[in-house]
């Protein structure tokens, strides 16, 4: 049972942190000018790579022998300034610490990029030039540098919401499935992202959250994944009540408004 709420969650998770991948990937094609079976076919190409990226980055720290070695003592290694005395950490240990400072340093600029569009706008502008060799090679190669950032904290959010060791096929099958929907359903998601701006709110809080269980067990103490998912699911049911209030809040102001007039 804890397995199945686990992958449930880390599909949810890993397509809801692929909404912005997938905005990326489908504001970069758009200028190329493609015709729209041809935009259609290299989104989902792009989808699906980008998950494999991830799937692959899992493969390499499941073979990462070393990752197991017991960590050097120094005050260079930023995780053992906090860990309980006495605490055996190992090369894993710091990798989860550093995966939870990059979640964390990419939730806050997130954050700070939404809120600057909200304040400056955002329109995208198509360009009625034809694509050309340079501009494909430029567009694969912003793609294949923001893919491998977005697959950063996809990555380390799977590992800190099951174990690597024994539950990786597990997470292969949640990335995939979370692949599929993104590849099935980006256009809707999208679409009730953009209506409901507090969604992406929502999703750095949660990311904020798996970032500091990557901190904690980083330094060698224990943050459960039954904790991480009930938290998860308090931040759930907050944003949709808050939804629900809002919305009740909306149609009162109607009310009042036709009765004024």
């Amino acid at each position: 049972m804890d397995v199945f709420l686990s992958f449930i969650s880390l599909v949810l998770l890993s397509a809801g942190l692929g909404i912005d991948n997938g905005l990326l990937i489908e504001f970069s094609l758009k200028g190329l000018n493609l015709d729209e079976k041809k935009h259609l076919l290299w989104r989902s190409v792009a989808l699906v790579m980008a998950a494999l990226l991830r799937i692959g980055f899992l493969f390499s720290l499941s073979q990462l022998s070393f990752l197991e070695d017991p960590q050097p003592v120094s005050n260079w290694f930023p995780n053992l300034w906090f860990a309980p005395e006495g605490a055996e950490l190992t090369w894993m240990s710091l990798t989860l610490f550093a995966g939870g400072l990059i979640i964390l340093a990419m939730a806050v600029w997130e954050y700070y990029h939404k809120f600057r569009e909200e304040l400056e706008g955002h329109a995208h502008k198509e360009k009625n030039s034809k694509s050309g060799t340079f501009k494909v090679l430029a567009v694969v190669g912003y793609l294949t540098v923001m893919n491998i950032l977005f697959s950063l904290d996809s990555v380390f959010a799977a590992v800190a919401i099951m174990d690597l060791e024994t539950q990786f096929w597990w997470m292969v099958a949640a990335i995939l499935v979370a692949s599929g929907i993104m590849v099935f359903g980006m256009i809707p998601l999208s679409a009730i992202v953009a209506k409901n701006k507090h969604f992406g709110v929502l999703m750095l809080s949660i990311l904020a959250v798996i970032a500091t269980k990557l901190l904690v067990d980083g330094t060698g103490s224990h943050f459960s994944n039954g904790l991480l998912i009930f938290i998860i699911g308090v931040l759930l049911l907050n944003d949709a009540a808050q939804a629900m209030i809002d919305k009740a809040a909306a149609k009162r102001i109607a009310r009042t408004a036709a009765q004024d007039a």
